[in-house]
């Protein structure tokens, strides 16, 4: 009669996961949850890493600003002088006056 009892003991028994599913579904529903908060579209590591990347391109807004305040400044010079626009024409672009003697440098 032992044997029989012990047998639906054995019988009876859930399985361990069978006993904890709403542990283990809260574990699951938790683990899903903090998934989402460091890799999500608005998780920490992406907000972060957007933060970083805002910071350089605000740095790189700052230079760019600089130069195009400096080239305007050129610019307006070059137009306002007519020494300035002769000189820049004939170094940058290569302009020359009739009369003018041309030397060119050979490399070796």
């Amino acid at each position: 009669m032992r044997r029989s009892s012990e047998a639906r003991k054995f019988s009876r028994r859930k399985p361990w996961w069978k006993k904890h599913i709403k542990k283990l579904l809260l574990i699951l529903a938790l683990l899903g949850y903090l998934y989402y908060l460091l890799f999500g579209s608005y998780g920490f590591i992406n907000i972060t890493r957007l933060k970083r990347k805002e910071v350089l391109l605000r740095k790189e807004k700052r230079v760019l600003l600089k130069e195009r305040m400096a080239l305007t400044d050129s610019l307006s010079m070059i137009k306002q002088d007519t020494f300035l626009l002769e000189k820049f024409a004939r170094e940058k672009l290569g302009m020359m006056k009739p009369g003018d003697t041309i030397i060119l440098e050979i490399e070796k």
